[in-house]
């Protein structure tokens, strides 16, 4: 029996513009092709702003004790180091990532990894909280950024050129995404928490960057 079922797609988030794009068919097979097609045209787009990111699954995460979800976009994102090795293998910067969240849930009793993405010395970027998650990085304003560590203890040498732009294609990808505002604000962990992060060689390095604030909140 044919049934002449409606579907709609509707994305808010593909976008900066953040526009709702609406798609109906009749439930048939050329709805079926529209479908597909509409649905490739979405990744496609999402890929063409957004570098690869290392997923949760992909890194073999834990299950988080807790969620909370954040109202986005954020307009702050905050700099961290993890103060830990440095890693130059996706094997190797894995391993590290899966110790830092087994320290966060089993020690720091934090629910799940604090960052919202690391960035690692091979230059992958993984995912921690991800997007529109409240983070558990910079005690006050976890619920009002995104924080970004750089896996390693940078105090005396800088993060690889790999990473740096890895953080930075993050950033574009966010604001692209409207995760982040336009008009987001940068800042190092040190100058909203008493913190050594992310390093002061990197910190002095992030000043160079556009979006960052001299002056604390």
């Amino acid at each position: 029996m044919h049934r002449n079922l409606e579907f709609r797609i509707v994305s808010q988030r593909i976008f900066p513009a953040r526009a709702q794009y609406y798609f109906t068919s009749k439930w048939s097979a050329m709805g079926t092709v529209h479908f597909i097609a509409l649905s490739l045209f979405f990744v496609g787009a999402y890929a063409s702003v957004c570098p690869k990111i290392i997923t949760r699954k992909e890194w073999d995460a834990r299950d988080p004790e807790t969620i909370t979800y954040v109202v986005f976009p954020l307009d702050m994102v905050v700099i961290h180091h993890t103060a830990s090795p440095t890693c130059e293998t996706r094997s190797q910067c894995t391993e590290l990532v899966q110790n830092i969240q087994n320290f966060h849930l089993d020690n720091a009793e934090l629910g799940d990894i604090g960052y919202s993405f690391l960035i690692g010395g091979d230059g992958n970027i993984y995912e921690g909280r991800g997007w529109h998650k409240h983070g558990a990085h910079t005690f006050g304003y976890n619920g009002k950024s995104v924080g970004i560590a750089f896996i390693g203890d940078f105090r005396s040498v800088l993060p690889t050129d790999k990473a740096m732009q890895a953080a930075k294609d993050l950033l574009a990808c966010g604001v692209e995404l409207g995760e982040i505002t336009n008009d987001y604000k940068l800042y190092g962990g040190k100058q909203l928490i008493a913190t050594l992060s992310p390093g002061g060689k990197l910190y002095s390095r992030i000043r160079n960057w556009s979006h960052f604030q001299e002056k604390s909140p």
